[in-house]
């Protein structure tokens, strides 16, 4: 996953507060907490997928200015990274098929 968890702790914590403060002044103090803990929990995982989002917008930009960069040195990293395996025909195969009546000859129904 992307990041560490106290940064997401710390926005789930933010929200936590903020949720339980706003919400205190028109509910009891069990409906602020129980709201409050859901916006913990949902403030806690949005943040992973945020930063997740981020890291995988950030990685392809990154890979693209790598290739660019390349490419304009000269060196082609497509070619550099081909793998050209030769493959060999198999000769005749082991295998041979059986009728489906073949397996059931012994049954009635």
């Amino acid at each position: 996953m992307a990041g560490n968890w106290g940064v997401n702790a710390i926005l789930g914590l933010t929200a936590f507060i903020c949720t339980y403060l706003f919400s205190y002044s028109n509910n009891t103090w069990q409906t602020s907490l129980f709201r409050a803990g859901i916006g913990l929990l949902v403030f806690y995982v949005l943040g992973y997928i945020f930063r997740f989002v981020l890291q995988q917008v950030g990685s392809k930009k990154n890979g693209a200015y790598i290739q660019k960069q390349a490419l304009d040195e000269g060196i082609n990293p497509e070619l550099d990274q081909k793998n050209e395996i030769v493959e060999e025909p198999i000769g005749e195969s082991s295998f041979q098929s059986i009728p489906l009546q073949a397996l059931h000859k012994g049954e009635d129904t």
